[in-house]
């Protein structure tokens, strides 16, 4: 068994690591066909010329050729184009070939049987199927008129025809039901990993969410801890202090510890791209819920700039899609579902692909309870909700974060009769694979501008924070060592106060309505480029994952800090970016 295996593996040769797994076990399958039907061709074209029967071995001889050139040249490059095509078309010429002529060595009946499992394994069930069909009309065309009319044509007796054809049939149901089961099994297992994922994925956000409601209390509680000890205090109240605080610090070490135990037993999406086909992993995707549900139906298109394959996160794009899918399946209350996928291009910027997708879903989605008429919320024949609310109604919060992290946004356009979820998805050109820790690294800043130092009791601070006691405690830690706070809500707010005045520096707060933290970044930073200067902002959240500091790095922002924290850790902060 070892050496079958050893020697099935020479035929993938020295295959892009970053290939898809699907991509290189259809590769290595195209070399195997590829190279024994070489042999098998070349032997009969070798036994025909060794009976200098010249008709067989010329035609046979030449067909070897075309095979052996397929496998050395075309076989061996990871990324061409219609491998499989020009194999079976090699294929299909050979096999007409031994129909219609037979061979020297009369083997070619058996070969025969084998047309079905090259055709469906080669170009799939649905096109092998019309293949196979067509061949065999084929066959029995020969059998009634071509045997009498094409010279040199092999002449079949009746019981042959019969056994012929029943053998054709025989082998294309056995090579239908190997490939129904390997597919099956395939989805199957893709289903449990995606599954599997959303599952971890969804645990993570909730620790995440958990691990925020806590800190931002504590956060308030030892921070007036803080400023109540450099009151004066008796001993007694000193001591009833200190026990607080001890008691508050070892429930945030409590925190900090369930959140990296749970964020050591989670297994998130990997980040590293490959290439793949973004077509094939569509169709697989969509298969999951046509297969299973005959009034589920789809139509996925795609512009012509689009190329065949791309590089990017494969399990990542299909989770995003196998959740909408899953909502609309959930939430769609009408009997028959159509549901229409368009894919464009948004740019043709050279090195990236930047997609669009579209799906609308035609039927009834129902509004959430909170929504008592839904005839109000019509305009126009679309409904404008609260997105937020929307996505979470829809269980599609995990969603949006997949999309969020490529810097892409999801949204949802409500009609009367049909539902529209669109997103983008950026891949990269298949020249090369890069990861997406690589592109966090390069820093979102640019270094050409000059801004002098400023003292801190001169400072004026934009404090963004929706919660009025967290902003009440920040309030507290720098009053005193500032000129000036002014506070927003929200990031709207904020925007609408940095186009009116000049701040040394904004504390950033990260979840907040109508506009967050992320969103309010990346538009100051678009407008600080028409001006060429620069504010420093400090992200101030209850987010604690090391993921929640790269974001934010990412989106714009120059430091970070995790509530709970000590008023001298904040101030400092701020003292360093001040200067």
């Amino acid at each position: 068994m070892k050496f079958i295996n050893k020697l099935i593996l020479l035929f993938a040769f020295d295959q892009d690591e970053k290939l898809e797994v699907e991509t290189k076990t259809t590769l290595l399958l195209t070399n195997v066909l590829n190279f024994f039907l070489f042999v098998i061709v070349f032997v009969e074209g070798i036994v025909s010329l060794l009976e200098e029967n010249l008709f067989f071995a010329g035609p046979l001889l030449f067909f070897s050729v075309l095979f052996a050139f397929n496998y050395l040249y075309t076989g061996r490059r990871s990324n061409a184009k219609y491998y499989k095509e020009i194999l079976f078309s090699f294929v299909l010429i050979t096999f007409v070939f031994f129909i219609v002529f037979g061979g020297s060595t009369g083997v070619n009946i058996i070969w025969l049987g084998s047309f079905p499992f090259i055709a469906i394994n080669l170009l799939g069930r649905q096109k092998g199927t019309w293949y196979s069909v067509g061949v065999f009309f084929f066959i029995l065309l020969d059998f009634l008129l071509l045997s009498d009319i094409i010279p040199n044509a092999q002449s079949y007796t009746f019981n042959l025809q019969i056994l012929i054809s029943i053998y054709f049939i025989f082998s294309f149901i056995l090579a239908y039901a190997l490939k129904f089961i390997f597919a099956e099994v395939m989805l199957t297992k893709e289903r449990a990993m995606i599954n599997s994922q959303n599952s971890k994925s969804s645990q993570e956000e909730e620790i995440s969410n958990l691990s925020r409601q806590i800190r931002t209390p504590l956060s308030n509680i030892t921070g007036i801890l803080d400023i109540l000890g450099k009151t004066n205090l008796t001993d007694d109240q000193r001591d009833y202090i200190n026990t607080i605080h001890a008691s508050a610090n070892n429930l945030v070490s409590v925190v900090s510890n369930m959140v990296s135990n749970q964020k050591m037993g989670l297994n998130p999406i990997q980040e590293e791209k490959i290439s793949f086909n973004l077509y094939s992993t569509l169709n697989n995707t969509i298969r999951l819920f046509s297969e299973n549900n005959s009034k589920q139906k789809f139509s996925l298109s795609f512009s012509a700039d689009i190329p065949s394959t791309m590089t990017g996160n494969a399990i990542k794009t299909k989770q995003v899609f196998l959740n909408i899918l899953n909502s609309i399946a959930k939430y769609n209350i009408s009997e028959t579902k159509q549901i229409n996928i368009e894919v464009s291009r948004a740019n043709n910027m050279p090195g990236t692909i930047e997609l669009l997708f579209k799906l609308t879903s035609y039927g009834k989605i129902p509004f959430p309870k909170e929504y008592k008429s839904e005839e109000s919320l019509y305009n126009n024949d679309i409904i404008r909700l609260n997105t937020s609310k929307y996505i979470q109604f829809l269980e599609l919060g995990l969603t949006q974060k997949l999309i969020e992290q490529d810097n892409h946004s999801l949204s949802i356009n409500i009609g009367r009769d049909e539902t529209t979820f669109e997103f983008g998805i950026t891949f990269m050109e298949n020249t090369e694979s890069f990861s997406v820790q690589n592109i966090r690294e390069k820093s979102p800043i640019s270094e050409s501008f000059y801004k002098p130092s400023v003292d801190m009791k001169d400072a004026n601070i934009l404090l963004v924070e929706d919660n009025f006691s967290n902003q009440q405690i920040i309030i507290l830690y720098i009053k005193n060592e500032v000129r000036k706070i002014e506070v927003a809500y929200n990031g709207k707010e904020a925007l609408d106060k940095f186009g009116k005045a000049k701040y040394d520096l904004i504390l950033m707060d990260v979840q907040m309505p109508i506009m967050d933290g992320f969103k309010a970044t990346q538009k100051i930073r678009e407008i600080e480029k028409s001006t060429n200067t620069h504010t420093p902002i400090i992200a101030v959240t209850a987010n604690a994952f090391p993921e929640d500091k790269e974001r934010c790095m990412a989106s714009g922002m120059d430091d970070y800090i995790s509530k709970p924290f000590q008023p001298e850790d904040l101030i400092g902060k701020i003292k360093h970016h001040l200067s």
